[in-house]
């Protein structure tokens, strides 16, 4: 009996440090994280699928400046929240938008710290593309 239930635990800890394990590689090479996903209803007919991911090559005097992370941004779109935004797993509605914020230090959706670096992107995804808008 004890065996099984460390397999049950072991396989839990596995399924929780995989969850974002797909995220993909990007242009800058640098090391991500994800903090933060979310869907918020924008409003009564549209959603939002936000990506909030740890950055910390972005830092201030670091690795990674405005462009790349830009270019990061770009392909974490691509490759990873667009499919997340259009098959949600809440039963509900895909969403129409995506906003990935890459930063430094964690932040919560909808806070604000002047002394976190952050790059935002913000896309229309309603024709199945990434659309910067």
């Amino acid at each position: 009996m004890n065996v099984t239930s460390h397999i049950v635990a072991f396989t839990g800890l596995v399924l929780g440090t995989t969850a974002y394990a797909d995220l993909p590689p990007v242009p800058s090479g640098q090391s991500l994280e994800v903090f933060e996903e979310t869907f918020h209803t924008t409003t009564p007919t549209r959603r939002q699928f936000y990506l909030g991911i740890l950055a910390p090559a972005i830092t201030e005097g670091g690795e990674v400046g405005f462009e790349a992370a830009n270019a990061d941004i770009d392909v974490l779109c691509e490759d990873y929240a667009l499919n997340k935004a259009q098959n949600p797993n809440d039963g509900l509605d895909a969403a129409h938008e995506v906003v990935i914020r890459l930063m430094d230090k964690p932040i919560k959706y909808g806070d604000s710290n002047p002394d976190i670096r952050q790059y935002m992107g913000f896309y229309d995804i309603s024709e199945g593309l990434c659309e910067w808008h």
